[in-house]
């Protein structure tokens, strides 16, 4: 686990991104959450989780705390992203009738974090998806 100390962003805020940004931040780390849809930013920034493993108040402690929510448009995500250690990219990739996966998603996020990168930050894909897929 990272240290305390250490500035996490999560990429996605859904089943798998908010669990992991609440824990982050009672493990006592400071955490920026990114996701794509307003709807879903603006429910968050109300305490009001959509997760099933996250309740309302628990969101609302994390909140008060050290974690920020931010759409993927704001101008305040591209400083954010710069400021961290490590980003958890934890975005949908379903599957299509051929059993491919839909890197939409991925893609859209590698974008945005693609030109925030600095020496020495880590990057997690913490997707859904099946080995192989960002080899290039």
């Amino acid at each position: 686990m990272p240290a305390t100390d250490s500035r996490i962003a999560i990429v996605g805020l859904g089943y798998v991104g908010l669990p992991l940004a609440v824990a982050f931040v009672e493990a006592g780390c400071e955490v920026v959450g990114v996701d794509a849809m307003p709807s879903r930013v603006t429910e968050l920034r109300a305490g009001h989780s959509p997760i099933d493993d996250i309740d309302d108040a628990r969101l609302g402690r994390a909140l008060a705390h050290r974690l920020t929510i931010l759409h993927t448009d704001e101008p305040a995500t591209a400083g954010a992203l710069l400021g961290v250690d490590v980003v958890f990219v934890c975005v949908p990739t379903p599957i299509n009738a051929a059993k491919d996966p839909d890197l939409g998603a991925v893609l859209s996020a590698a974008t945005l974090v693609r030109s925030r990168l600095h020496a020495g930050q880590l990057v997690v894909l913490q997707s859904t998806t099946f080995p192989g897929t960002t080899s290039g």
